[in-house]
């Protein structure tokens, strides 16, 4: 005799189709989305087609376009996109209000609906379908976001260089996220003190140019940690919590003998390696303290501008996290393009040929005379998290010999330096860089769906 399921049973078997483990992938691009003036990316963004606009306001909408066709075939399902100029509600501003959570800037929401939601491409490279991602999530930045003191001592408070975070404005070089999961938490740290970390290099400097001797102390009272902004943006996955941990260090470049800011991107990278093991001292911008609980899920991402073993940063400081036995390294993304591209024709210097790395593990495409190219973004899961694959949007050239305008797939990323482009690239400096991790349900959630499936099983005999 023939039973039919019930409606309970119908929906456990339901339940337990979609309780299996469930592949994300994670992405970071550095998109080089900010621009020279305030105001300069909205409007970009609202036009699309680039109406009525000239060459060089054409190039840079174009350029927007080439970061939307690159995410789109990366099609991340959580996204981190640094260098994303912030604005609150279509002003371009910043300040040091924490953003309540679902917050996006208009910026992220124009990006979205005109260019990410729109198909890319050509025909010679193929077209690309729109991506959409239903969750956002924009936080405030110290960029731009004046401090009152005259922090590189040049004897005028003005400029950049005296804001919380190096930017012309505020709010330019910011960051924003886009999930196809549900954001359902949000922690940032932006006002979070730089003295309040312990064992910090601006108050115990080992080195001879102590920071403690280039700034004053209200400087040192007054100091952030975070250039821009630390994010713990929490998306729930199969049931489970993981914790995006975003963020942007300063460069460790632009400064003088005493290395001010190769020693805060140094302590700017260890503030996730002390978060995700738990420190006690962290405090939130949202009144909450500590680290991560023990066992949590969580993905680093973000251009953290240090190569393990080439570049400027101050004594290996992205090996805080590649180190940490929390983190799993199991995977490290790769291009050809990156091999490539180390010893292009079109290269303007020689210092790839003196880098220790691998170049298959570059991510940025900076000047051949110094840096030279460089691993500095990356998207790092925790160990509790199964990486099946990994990679770096940075396709080969298939002929130095002629511009970067067949429509191939190169030309999405471009050579370094090219004058006919906006800021010199097609998109960025950087590439796109992504991991795949499996995301598999709590063993509570299995023995609840084997239970349920066993009373079902029963049930049904009774009935035979």
């Amino acid at each position: 005799m023939k039973h039919a399921l019930t409606p309970i049973a119908l929906a456990l078997l339901a339940t337990a189709g979609a309780a299996q483990a469930e592949t994300v992938r994670f992405a970071t691009f550095n998109a080089s989305l900010n621009r020279d003036a305030a105001g300069d990316l909205l409007s970009d963004l609202a036009n699309p087609g680039a109406i009525g606009v000239s060459t060089s306001v054409a190039n840079r909408i174009q350029q927007a376009r080439n970061v939307a066709e690159i995410a789109q075939r990366v099609n991340a399902d959580v996204l981190l996109v640094n260098e994303f100029d912030f604005d609150l509600n279509g002003t371009p501003t910043a300040s040091s209000a924490p953003m309540g959570l679902g917050y996006s800037s208009q910026g992220a929401q124009l990006f979205q609906q005109n260019f990410l939601s729109v198909g890319q491409g050509n025909a010679v490279r193929g077209l690309t379908s729109g991506i959409d991602y239903a969750y956002r999530y924009t936080p405030n930045t110290n960029t731009g976001l004046a401090s009152g003191f005259d922090l590189n001592n040049n004897g005028v408070v003005s400029g950049g260089d005296d804001a919380f975070g190096f930017g012309n404005y505020g709010g330019q070089y910011g960051f924003t996220i886009y999930s196809k999961y549900e954001i359902v938490g949000v922690r940032s740290f932006q006002t979070f003190l730089w003295k309040d970390m312990p064992g910090n290099l601006l108050t115990n400097d080992p080195t001879a140019n102590k920071l403690a001797d280039f700034y004053s102390q209200d400087e040192i009272n007054a100091l952030r940690l975070s250039s821009k902004n630390h994010v713990d943006v929490t998306v729930r996955i199969n049931g489970q919590d993981v914790h995006f941990l975003t963020a942007h260090p300063t460069p460790p470049t632009f400064d003088g003998a005493e290395d001010r800011n190769g020693k805060r991107n140094h302590d700017e990278i260890r503030f996730w390696s002390d978060y995700v093991n738990g420190a006690g001292y962290i405090y939130d911008d949202q009144g909450g303290t500590g680290g991560l609980a023990a066992g949590a899920k969580f993905v680093i991402a973000g251009d953290y501008n240090a190569d393990p073993f080439d570049g400027d940063s101050y004594q290996g400081a992205i090996n805080q996290l590649l180190g940490d036995p929390l983190v799993n390294t199991s995977l490290t993304p790769a291009s050809a393009g990156g091999t490539a591209a180390a010893t292009y024709p079109s290269n303007n210097g020689t210092a790839n040929q003196s880098h220790t790395g691998d170049p298959q593990y570059d991510t940025a495409d900076f000047s051949d005379s110094a840096p030279g190219n460089l691993r500095v973004d990356y998207v790092l899961p925790s160990a509790n998290l199964e990486m099946t694959d990994a990679g770096i949007f940075w396709p080969v050239d298939p002929d130095t010999s002629v511009p970067n305008t067949t429509g191939d797939l190169f030309d999405l990323v471009g050579t370094f330096r090219d004058p006919n482009l906006y800021a010199n690239l097609a998109s960025s400096d950087h590439k796109a860089v992504w991991v795949d991790v499996t995301v598999v349900p709590e063993p509570e959630t299995y023995a609840m769906l084997l239970a349920g499936l066993g009373l079902i099983a029963a049930a049904s005999r009774r009935r035979k």
